[in-house]
C-alpha cells in the first residue's frame, strides 16, 4: 500500500523503483544490515514473486531507507507493520 508517489509507507517495489538501485545493490545492502536472502530471493521479494517473512521484509525496507537517508531524503519505505496487510 502506498500513500502517494513519494509518500510514506511505500512498498518494497515502489521504494526500489524510486531509489534507482539495481537488485544487486539492494541485495548487497540488505546483507550489510543483516539480511539472509540471496540475490534471486531479493528480486523475488521486491517484485512480489515470493513473500518475505517479517524479518526479511524489514531488512529490505531498512536497506532501501538507508539509501534514501544517505541522499538526504526521508525514509519512505514502510516496514512490515505499516505496509504488509495480512
Amino acid at each position: 500500500m502506498t500513500t502517494g508517489a513519494a509518500g510514506p509507507d511505500l512498498s518494497l517495489r515502489d521504494g526500489m523503483d524510486l531509489s534507482g538501485m539495481s537488485v544487486n545493490e539492494l541485495w548487497l545492502r540488505q546483507v550489510a544490515v543483516g539480511g539472509t536472502a540471496g540475490s534471486l530471493e531479493t528480486e523475488a521479494y521486491v517484485f512480489g514473486l515470493l513473500t518475505a517473512d517479517r524479518y526479511q521484509y524489514d531488512v529490505l525496507a531498512q536497506a532501501l531507507n538507508e539509501h534514501f537517508l544517505e541522499r538526504g531524503q526521508a525514509h519512505p519505505v514502510g516496514y512490515w507493520d505499516t505496509t504488509v496487510r495480512g
